[in-house]
C-alpha cells in the first residue's frame, strides 16, 4: 500500500510519519513551508519519550508532483484537511484518482465523510484520539493520547478498512475498528465542542483539567451537546468506542468541585510551551488564520437545538465569540472563564 496524505499538517504528517517509521510508504501533501523543512531534514516527531527523524518518506506542496506517471493500483488516500477545505481537497483528489481508490478521512466533524462519498466508491473514517502540534515546520510533537478509530462510511468495516487499520496498529497506533465509525465520531465531535472554549480563553488542556471553574463550564458545554443528541436521535454508543462520555461529564465535575489555587494549577501553568495540548482553534486563533473549525462543531450542536427544541445557549456563545475574534484576528484570551460564563448566562 501507498498512503497518500492530503493535508499533511500536524495530525497527517505524525500519521504520515510514523507510518513511514514502521517501513509503508508514504507520501505527504501539505503547504510550505512545512514540507520544505521535510524535504530538506526530514519530518521529526516528538514525544514525551523520544525524538525521531523520519526520512524515508516523500513530501510534496501539489497532488500532481506525486503521480506524474499515473495513480498506483494500491493507493490509500488519506484526507486530513480543515472541514472547510473539504470539498475542493475531494474534488482534487477525485480528479487524479479513481473512484474507487479507497479514501479515509482522518478529520473532525461529522460531514466530511458525506462529501467524500459523493466521489469515491469506498469512504471510511477515522477519529483521531490524539493530542498534535506543529512546534515548527518540519517538527511535530505528539503531546499525549495514542487512539484512532476506524471504520467504513456510512456502516461496517471490511477488508481495506481492516488492513489499514492493521497498518496504523504496526505504526504503533491503538486502533479499533467499528461498525458504526460515525457514532464514534459524534462523540469526538463533543468533546471538540470545547476547543473553542480553551481558545477564548487561552487555556491549554492540562490546565484546564485542574481548574475548578474552567472544568465546571467544560461539563456544561458537553452535557448541552449530549442533551441536543438525544433529543435528535443520534447515537454515542458503541462497542469499543474510546470514549464515556457520561463518564468524562462526570470527571469534570468532581474536578469543578475542587480547590482552586492547588499544586496541580501551579504545575500546570508552569509547563513548557511544547509539552501544552492547545486545540486547533487555539492554534487557528494564535496563528490569525481568519476563520476556524467552530462552524463544523459547536454549529452542528447549535442546529441540531433549533431542530429539535433544546436550547444551546453554551455552544451559540462560543460560536459567535470564537468566530468574532477570528475575524478580527483577535489572538487567544480575550476573555476570562469568569466573562465567558457571564456571556453564556444573558443568553439563558
Amino acid at each position: 500500500m501507498r498512503f497518500v496524505i492530503h493535508g499533511a499538517g500536524a495530525l497527517g504528517s505524525l500519521v504520515g510519519g510514523r507510518l513511514a517509521a514502521s517501513g509503508a510508504k508514504v507520501v505527504l501533501v501539505g503547504r510550505d513551508p512545512h514540507i520544505a523543512a521535510i524535504m530538506e531534514r526530514g519530518l521529526e516527531i516528538r514525544s514525551p519519550e523520544d525524538r525521531q527523524i523520519i526520512s524515508n518518506l516523500s513530501a510534496y506542496t501539489s497532488l500532481d508532483s506525486i503521480i506524474p506517471s499515473g495513480p498506483t493500483a494500491n493507493d490509500i488516500l488519506i484526507l486530513a484537511v480543515k472541514s472547510a477545505a473539504t470539498p475542493l481537497a475531494v474534488q482534487e483528489l477525485r480528479e487524479r484518482f479513481g473512484e474507487t481508490t479507497p479514501l479515509f478521512c482522518l478529520q473532525n466533524g461529522i460531514r466530511n465523510e458525506e462529501l467524500a462519498a459523493r466521489r469515491f466508491l469506498h469512504v471510511y473514517g477515522i477519529m483521531a484520539g490524539l493530542v498534535v502540534r506543529m512546534i515548527e515546520p518540519g517538527v511535530v510533537a505528539q503531546i499525549f493520547y495514542n487512539d484512532l478509530a476506524l471504520g467504513g462510511y456510512p456502516l461496517g468495516c471490511e477488508g481495506t478498512g481492516r488492513q489499514v487499520a492493521e497498518a496504523l496498529r504496526q505504526a504503533g497506533f491503538n486502533v479499533t475498528t467499528h461498525d458504526s465509525i460515525m457514532a464514534v465520531k459524534w462523540s469526538k465531535l463533543v468533546l471538540n465542542l470545547n476547543n473553542a472554549t480553551l481558545a477564548i480563553i487561552d487555556c491549554h488542556l492540562q490546565l484546564a483539567m485542574v481548574t475548578p471553574p474552567v472544568a465546571l463550564f467544560m461539563a456544561e458545554v458537553v452535557d448541552e451537546a449530549l442533551r441536543v443528541l438525544e433529543a435528535a436521535g443520534i447515537p454515542v454508543i458503541e462497542p469499543a468506542n474510546p470514549y464515556n462520555l457520561a463518564a468524562y461529564v462526570e470527571q469534570l465535575r468532581q474536578i469543578s468541585r475542587g480547590p482552586h489555587g492547588s499544586a496541580a494549577v501551579d504545575a500546570a501553568r508552569h509547563l513548557p510551551v511544547d509539552q501544552r495540548a492547545y486545540p486547533s482553534t487555539w492554534t487557528d486563533l494564535q496563528e490569525e488564520r481568519g476563520d476556524t473549525e467552530a462552524g463544523f462543531l459547536n454549529g452542528e450542536i447549535i442546529l441540531l437545538g433549533e431542530k429539535f427544541g433544546v436550547p444551546t445557549p453554551y455552544n451559540s456563545t462560543l460560536l459567535n465569540v470564537v468566530e468574532q475574534l477570528a475575524v478580527e484576528r483577535a489572538r487567544p484570551g480575550r476573555f476570562s472563564i469568569e466573562q465567558l460564563s457571564s456571556l453564556v448566562s444573558s443568553r439563558s
